[in-house]
């Protein structure tokens, strides 16, 4: 019986010496690791639609009759300014580095800007009090490159490039006695420069919107506006100059050419 009492003591004390040997021999299971945050990538192309306001200063319009010798005998020159909606379209392609953006765009928008002389009842001949001409642009255009800056999800970017504007001159001439009325008009696309600045936000994978501002300056263009029968044969001729101011809001959808992943 001793024996016995004395073979199941050295056990227990035998498993106590090797039971703490043996799990500290086992190896530590390390606590589980978070996945890193998904960083949106800006690398696509998109087609969107933008809506905004848009203000033009027409400078420097002239309307003249030449007279003798090719002296014009009649001029307005100023500027005046004209504000009205704008509305179109946008579509490009843009690539993503580190947190840099690069991109190319091209837009198309109309619009209803136009600026009106009217002759007073001081008008100097050969016009008479009523008689108009008009300086309108029904759209405009551009291509532009981008480069802006990402953090995640929002986008900040300046763009700048090539801009173009149909530009169509108007001239109307009330009748008189022994002079018919008179209507003719000239255009004209007029090419220039903008520049701007704007900002994103990919509200969904495939979806951004955004704000951006612009500036436009476009050439002085002159217009052929005919003649009056026989009694001013030289004809009238115009010239204008436009520069506008643009907010619009914008909304992109997002797809891929390259083959990289959304996000």
């Amino acid at each position: 019986m001793n024996r016995i009492v004395s073979l199941s003591f050295s056990a227990l004390a035998l498993a106590g010496i090797t039971l703490p040997a043996m799990a500290a021999d086992m190896p530590v299971k390390a606590p589980p690791v978070a996945a890193p945050p998904i960083v949106y990538n800006w690398t696509s192309c998109y087609i969107g639609g933008n809506v905004g306001g848009k203000w033009a200063t027409f400078s420097r319009d002239v309307v003249t009759v030449p007279g003798l010798f090719g002296v014009p005998i009649f001029g307005t020159v100023g500027r005046d300014s004209n504000t009205e909606a704008v509305y179109g379209g946008q579509i490009g392609c843009q690539w993503q580095t580190g947190g840099w953006v690069f991109g190319i765009e091209g837009d198309f928008d109309g619009t209803n800007l136009r600026r009106t002389f009217v002759a007073g009842p001081f008008a100097p001949a050969p016009f008479v009090p009523g008689d108009a001409l008009e300086i309108r642009n029904d759209w405009q255009a551009s291509i532009r490159g981008r480069l802006g800056y990402a953090w995640d999800r929002f986008l900040v970017y300046g763009t700048g490039g090539v801009a173009f504007a149909d530009v169509k001159a108007t001239i109307s001439l009330v009748p008189v006695v022994g002079t018919p009325g008179f209507f003719a008009s000239d255009s004209r696309t007029s090419t220039g420069w903008t520049v701007g600045a704007g900002f994103a936000y990919a509200i969904w994978d495939t979806v951004d919107i955004g704000v951006e501002y612009r500036y436009s300056q476009f050439d002085r263009d002159s217009f052929a506006l005919g003649t009056v029968g026989g009694i001013l044969p030289a004809g009238f001729a115009a010239s204008s100059r436009i520069e506008t101011n643009e907010v619009t809001a914008r909304v992109n959808w997002h797809f891929n050419l390259f083959g990289a992943p959304r996000l």
